[in-house]
Order: structure tokens, then C-alpha cells, then sequence
């Protein structure tokens, strides 16, 4: 596949496409993870707290971050459904009106985070050296947050268009930067834990603007050119209709998160640091999972724009049942190297044990987490966005929240395991009835 190539979703067989589509943004996640991962490995030989710091802000932090997958989603969407309908002007202005949109709202969405980072992380119980560090540390990533903003909506832009390889470019010149940027500053130049947070900063505001720039440029099909900014009021609204209620879900989710980390929290440095370290394992499953969701969001999109609605429902089920497999493959894989990936990251007997204990529990759920990925990103894709918000916010907090606090209090430590387990299985189960029973295979774009 060419680094410009867009993938002909319409008249290419279906798990051609999805492989063509979804591999780049596979990788392209796999890689956004060693983001969390190196900044994990390195800050674990600084000690317990400096491996917690990030590991408790960066859900908070995630909660104002996570704003912008929601306006990426838009710009996906419209991009595809008009391509899907051979609308290149209109799907060009649809992703330089999301753009306009995103740059506004990304600033007044992150700035209450960077002020008031240290109270939060407060009200969450954080204390002692851990609150020093990561408040610190969450300031400066959420200072970079417009700028992923800009970054992931002209990701999914392009995803729309067909072209998700220009994503996997992107991530690895930026994973590579922070790579290199992590040693040098954490341990050269001594700043620790705002090491890594400067680190990511650096290498998001570089690969954003290099996006904007081959945007502008047309380099890969799909051009913006100055007059597509001027602002249109229709066309922002249904960016805003589209990507606010994932926008706003997906903030909602990200501080149940925060609430579940602030229970976790609750048992101690050396639990934090276990979690921490299944929690960025895990989310190479999670990627594999997200990749396959997104590059389906594609396709639906791109397919529903052109009534091509039982190809549509075929992606579907194909793409299922190719993540379930690949999935259990690397849930086994998980459940027999738990203590061994732990030791990697910290020689601590108590974490380790600790950590093997998380990874044999939770792994075999992660089919079923995996699988409704799939079916919200065919929801997503046909614009439907309510209703694929709706099943993140009620797993969360209709599941996983009340199960979490109660199962904690009941069972301690392992109660934690559980609930996350019966949580994934429930997703599965709410996302299918929405699946089955719901309007997704209307298209929202005419």
C-alpha cells in the first residue's frame, strides 16, 4: 500500500478492504501505545511514585483529551459518507469546517484542566509525592491537547477519505521523537516525570503541524484549500450534531475512569504501579481491537453514503469474527506471562505478584470488550453517534462504576478484577442489542 494510496472501499471485496484499511491504523495504535509504555519503562527505574504520577492523571487528563475522538469521529464520518457518495468538494469542506470547529472548541474544552489539574487531582484523593508529580505532569499534557486535537481529526479525515496509512506515518515519526526524547530528558537532563510529559508535548506539536501542512497540500488526494475555511454555519452544526455527543461520552467515560483509578488509588503505591502496567499491556489488545472499530467506521460510512447497505452489514460481521479470534489468541497469550511482563517493567516482588494475579483474571474478557468495539464503530459510522455514546457511558457507568466500588469494598483487591470482567461481558451484550434492534443503517449525511 502506497503512503498516498486511498483504498477503493466501494468496489474492493470486503476483507480486503478492512485489511487494507484497518492494518495501518492497527499499527499505527500499537505504536501510540509505546507513548504510555516507554514513559512506563523509564520512569519505573526512577521508583513506585514516579511510575504512579502518570498512571493516576493520565486517565483525568484523558478526560479532557478525549473530547477530540469524538469531533475525529465527525470528520470521519462525513468524509466518508460523501466520498461514499462522490462528493469530493463537499467531503473537502466537511473536513475543513471540522477543523475550523475542533481548533475553537480544543482550547476552551483543555484550559479548565490546566488550571485547576492540582484540585481535581485532589478531589480524587491523590496525595503526598504522587500529587506533586502528577500534577506537573498532567498540566503539561494537557497543554499539548489542542494540538492532538488537530492531529487525530485530520487522522480521521484522511480515514474517511480511505487513506489510513498516512496515520501509521504520522505515529511513527512522533513515537520515534518521544523515544528519543524520553532518556534524554527524564535522565540527562534530570527532569524525571515532566521528562516524559515534556517529551510528548514536543513530538505532538511537531506531527500536527507537518499534518496540517500536507493537508493544505493535497498531497494524498484530498485537498483544503483557504476558501473551504470561511465558516458555514450548516456544515458546523452537523460537525458539532455528529461529534459532540461521542465528544462529550467520551469525557463522561474517561472521568469514570478517573473514578475507578481513584479506588484503585485507594490499595496502595505498588497496586497503582501493577494496574499501570496491565493497563498499558492491555492496551495493545485494546488497539488491535480499536483499529479493526475504526477502519469499520470507514467502511459503513463510505458504504452507507452509496446504498450499499448489505456489504455494510457483511464488513460487520466479518470484522467480528476476525477480532474475536486474533483477540483470544493474545488473551492466552497474557494469562501465562502476566509476572514476566510486570518484572519487565519493575523488579518489585509485591507488584509483581500483584500484577500476575490482574493479568490472569482480566485477559479472557477481552474478547468481548473487543468485539463491541466492532459494533460501536459500525454504529459510528453511520453517523448514529448517540446511540454508540450511550453504550460507552451505560458499560461504564451503569456497569463497571457501581460493580467496581461495591466489589472493592466487598472483595478487595480481586473485586476489582471481577467487575471488570462481568463489565466487558455486559458491553458486549448492550452493544449487540443496539446493533440489532437500532437505526444504523440509515445514513445521517444527504
Amino acid at each position: 500500500m502506497k503512503y498516498n494510496s486511498k483504498v477503493d472501499i466501494i468496489n474492493a471485496p470486503v476483507v480486503s478492504a478492512l485489511f487494507k484499511i484497518s492494518w495501518p491504523i492497527i499499527l499505527s495504535n500499537i505504536l501510540h501505545t509505546l507513548y504510555n509504555i516507554t514513559d512506563a519503562f523509564f520512569l519505573g527505574k526512577l521508583g513506585k511514585d514516579e511510575l504512579a504520577a502518570p498512571t493516576v492523571a493520565y486517565p483525568i487528563a484523558f478526560v479532557f483529551m478525549s473530547l477530540a475522538i469524538g469531533f475525529s469521529a465527525a470528520g470521519s464520518t462525513m468524509v466518508a459518507q460523501y466520498t461514499g457518495m462522490q462528493k469530493k468538494e463537499t467531503a473537502e469542506k466537511a473536513a475543513a469546517q471540522s477543523l475550523l470547529t475542533t481548533a475553537v472548541l480544543s482550547v476552551l474544552f483543555t484550559l479548565p484542566g490546566v488550571i485547576f489539574s492540582r484540585q481535581i487531582l485532589q478531589f480524587m484523593g491523590i496525595t503526598g509525592n504522587v500529587l506533586e508529580l502528577a500534577d506537573s505532569y498532567m498540566k503539561i499534557v494537557l497543554l499539548s491537547t489542542p494540538f492532538s486535537f488537530i492531529l487525530d481529526l485530520n487522522l480521521g479525515i484522511m480515514r474517511g477519505w480511505g487513506n489510513s496509512f498516512i496515520g501509521l506515518v504520522y505515529t511513527a515519526i512522533s513515537v520515534i521523537v518521544n523515544m528519543i526524547l524520553d532518556p534524554l530528558l527524564i535522565f540527562t537532563f534530570k527532569l524525571g516525570v515532566l521528562g516524559a510529559a515534556w517529551a510528548t508535548f514536543i513530538s505532538v506539536v511537531i506531527i500536527s503541524f507537518y499534518s496540517i501542512y500536507v493537508m493544505l497540500k493535497g498531497k494524498h488526494g484530498l485537498k483544503l484549500h483557504m476558501h473551504d475555511f470561511r465558516p458555514d454555519l450548516k456544515i458546523i452544526k452537523k460537525v458539532i450534531a455528529i461529534g459532540l455527543p461521542p465528544s462529550l461520552g467520551n469525557s463522561v467515560t474517561s472521568f469514570a475512569f478517573s473514578i475507578i483509578m481513584a479506588i484503585v488509588s485507594g490499595f496502595g503505591p505498588s497496586f497503582i504501579s501493577a494496574y499501570g502496567i496491565f493497563d498499558r499491556v492491555n492496551g495493545f489488545i485494546a488497539m488491535f481491537a480499536s483499529g479493526i472499530g475504526m477502519a469499520v467506521t470507514t467502511m459503513v460510512g463510505q458504504l452507507l453514503g452509496a446504498d450499499m447497505i448489505k456489504k455494510a452489514e457483511d464488513t460487520v460481521k466479518k470484522a467480528s469474527i476476525l477480532t474475536f479470534t486474533v483477540v483470544l489468541v493474545f488473551s492466552v497469550l497474557l494469562f501465562f506471562t502476566g509476572d514476566t511482563i510486570t518484572r519487565f517493567f519493575i523488579n518489585d516482588s509485591e507488584v509483581i505478584a500483584i500484577g500476575k494475579t490482574i493479568f490472569m483474571l482480566v485477559s479472557f474478557s477481552n474478547p468481548f470488550f473487543s468485539v463491541m468495539l466492532i459494533y460501536m464503530g459500525a454504529i459510528s459510522g453511520s453517523g448514529h453517534t448517540i446511540q454508540s455514546t450511550f453504550i460507552d457511558v451505560a458499560r461504564l457507568w451503569a456497569v463497571r462504576v457501581p460493580l467496581i466500588a461495591f466489589m472493592a469494598s466487598a472483595y478487595g483487591i480481586n473485586g476489582i478484577f471481577y467487575a471488570m470482567i462481568i463489565s466487558n461481558i455486559m458491553a458486549l451484550i448492550i452493544s449487540l442489542l443496539f446493533y440489532y434492534l437500532g437505526n444504523w443503517r440509515q445514513k445521517v449525511i444527504n
